[in-house]
């Protein structure tokens, strides 16, 4: 059985919902969609944005833990 690298998150951001696709091991977002989308949106996106949604994610992972 394959161990996948990856973890998929989602996040609410303002009046949005999107999947997040982060590494294991360091916490990088890789993708960014819309739920339930195939588009990656990340490199469409503000820096300040993914910057926002980066620290939620974090924040995500701490409450897990």
């Amino acid at each position: 059985m394959e161990t996948k690298n990856y973890t998929w998150l989602t996040i609410k951001y303002k009046e949005d919902t999107f999947d997040i696709k982060l590494s294991n091991e360091s916490h990088v977002i890789s993708e960014i969609r819309s739920v339930d989308s195939e588009i990656n949106i990340a490199t469409m996106l503000d820096k300040k944005i993914i910057y926002t949604i980066q620290e939620m994610v974090y924040a995500e992972i701490n409450h897990k833990q």
